[in-house]
C-alpha cells in the first residue's frame, strides 16, 4: 500500500488491444500456411527423415516458425495504469519524476508491414505497440486533452 500511495490515485488505464493481436496472429498463421504448402507441393515429405539430423533440423525450423506466427500472444494481458504521480507499465511501479520527459515515437520498419510504437523516458523505452490507445490515455491522464 505504501507504493499507491506514493503514485497517487488511478487516472485511467490502457489494455491490450487484442483486435490488433488477433490479426497479427492470423496474418503469420497465413504466411507461415502459405510457405508450408508451397514448401510441401514443390517437395512433398516422403515417409521418415532421412537421417536424425534431418528430422531435428525440420523440428527446430517447425518450433522457430511456431515461435514467430504465437509471438504476438505473449502481449495479451498487457496493460499500462496511469496514476497522478507515476505509471504502471509491465508489471513495476515508475514515478513521474523517475521516467523524466515522456514522448511517444512510432517506428516503420524496413522489414515489416507494420508500425511499432514507444514510449520514450529518461529511463527507458516502453513497447506500446499492442496497447489500446496508450498515447490517447496518458494524454487525458496528464493533460486531460484527447
Amino acid at each position: 500500500m505504501q507504493g499507491e500511495k506514493a503514485i497517487g490515485r488511478k487516472l485511467t488505464e490502457a489494455h491490450a488491444n487484442i483486435g490488433k493481436i488477433v490479426l497479427r496472429t492470423s496474418l503469420r498463421v497465413l504466411v507461415a500456411g502459405v510457405i508450408i504448402l508451397a514448401g510441401m507441393r514443390g517437395n512433398p515429405p516422403q515417409g521418415k527423415p532421412v537421417s536424425f539430423q534431418a528430422g531435428f533440423l525440420v523440428a527446430l525450423i517447425a518450433f522457430g516458425a511456431a515461435i514467430w506466427v504465437f509471438f504476438p500472444l505473449i502481449h495479451w494481458k498487457d496493460c499500462v495504469l496511469f496514476y497522478e504521480n507515476g505509471i504502471v507499465a509491465g508489471g513495476r511501479k515508475w514515478t513521474l519524476d523517475e521516467l523524466g520527459e515522456i514522448s511517444f515515437m512510432d517506428i516503420k520498419s524496413n522489414y515489416s508491414a507494420f508500425t511499432r510504437t514507444y514510449m520514450c523516458t529518461a529511463v527507458r523505452k516502453f513497447d506500446m505497440t499492442y496497447i489500446k490507445d496508450g498515447k490517447k490515455n496518458f494524454n487525458r491522464a496528464y493533460f486531460d486533452t484527447i
